[in-house]
């Protein structure tokens, strides 16, 4: 699922905690941890009616297969579509190398 970046003020406690909590828990990240305790209070089931929202309406089913029965053959001929265009790849030298100093631009042919 995508994630989007998002700005949070948080007091210096609450903070504390949650580096505390990434650091107990072996997370990678503030972010994923903080990601995971939404999670959790989102599918908990202990959320008040007024914040439930219907998902009715965000969802396109196209009108000639209202039972999705060719999404599996869509699905598998937009991927194969996908995968069998080529793709150029290039790596961007780092801006800095180990020394801190900044590398010159490269031109490749």
């Amino acid at each position: 699922m995508p994630k989007t970046g998002i700005s949070v003020t948080l007091q210096d406690d609450n903070l504390l905690w949650l580096k505390s909590r990434t650091v107990a828990l072996k997370g990678r990240s503030l972010s994923e941890t903080l990601d995971d305790l939404v999670t959790a209070a989102r599918t908990s089931g202990d959320v008040p009616d007024t914040t439930i929202r219907s998902v009715v309406g965000t969802v396109d089913i196209a009108a000639d297969d209202p039972n999705l029965e060719k999404a599996d053959a869509y699905l598998r001929d937009l991927v194969s579509s996908s995968v069998s265009r080529p793709i150029l790849v290039r790596e961007e030298p780092p801006p800095y190398d180990v020394s801190g100093k900044p590398h010159k631009a490269r031109r490749r042919g």
